[in-house]
């Protein structure tokens, strides 16, 4: 997860001045399945972590700084959680669902 640290947490740490809790990164395939992942999950590839700040109270300063970062490929919310995707070889998407996890 080396790049997505560097290029999305740490900043996004940075930009909300709270640490940032990550309940999952890299999984196996095992795990995603157990977890209920979809069989492309980024999750397989380290490429995605969902996250949620430290502080409940920052959950939307981090949202809006995830949402506008040139790196972020996928933002999907969920309630006080967030997944955050990137793609160090490819062109991010910029995919956002607000709500995506009830």
């Amino acid at each position: 997860m080396a790049y997505g640290c560097r290029q999305l947490l740490e900043p996004a740490r940075e930009a909300i001045a709270c640490p940032i809790i990550v309940n999952f990164g890299f999984r196996n395939p095992r795990v995603n399945t157990l977890v209920g992942g979809v069989k492309n999950s980024q999750h397989l590839q380290g490429c995605a972590a969902d996250i949620r700040p430290k502080d409940p109270a920052k959950f939307q300063r981090l949202v809006d700084f995830l949402k506008v970062c040139e790196h972020t490929d996928q933002l999907l919310t969920g309630s006080g959680w967030l997944h955050i995707s990137w793609r160090p070889l490819g062109v991010p998407r910029h995919y956002v669902r607000i709500g995506y996890y009830k």
